[in-house]
């Protein structure tokens, strides 16, 4: 047997192969088009049509919500630049008293004054500060 009648032998075996699924095929479709096929394509149109009309209420919700929150992000973004500045100003005042105090005492320990050490509290880190849960009665706490 030469090399080109054995591959004429498998092309022979794929072409059979081949025609027994295409018939396979034919009898499948000729199942699903009975009377089933009609009242298959109408409920995927019902389908289709409420998907689209969900598909529409989604949209507007998005747009809505998506609205509503870009306010609420602003005025966030404004509270924590007016924030920011408030702090500025309460470091600012911190920093003159402790100035006024360290002259209050060079001043009473030239009068032969006993010098008493200042109690400066420590200031509480940023990350300490978002770790406690805001009170209810404060301006800007969710109700």
């Amino acid at each position: 047997m030469t090399v080109s009648t054995f591959t004429d032998i498998v092309t022979m075996l794929f072409c059979s192969a081949v025609l027994v699924q295409s018939v396979r095929l034919i009898r499948c479709l000729r199942a699903v088009k009975g009377a089933g096929f009609a009242e298959m394509v109408a409920a995927l149109d019902t389908a289709t049509i409420q998907a689209k009309r969900v598909l529409a209420d989604l949209r507007e919700t998005l747009q809505i919500d998506c609205a509503a929150n870009a306010r609420v992000i602003a005025s966030g973004e404004a509270m924590r630049e007016e924030l920011t500045v408030m702090a500025g100003i309460a470091d600012a005042v911190a920093e003159r008293i402790v100035e006024a105090v360290g002259k209050s005492n060079a001043k009473s320990s030239r009068a032969g004054a006993p010098v008493a050490a200042p109690a400066i509290k420590q200031p509480t880190p940023p990350s300490a500060k978002r770790a406690r849960a805001p009170r209810a009665n404060a301006p800007g706490a969710a109700a």
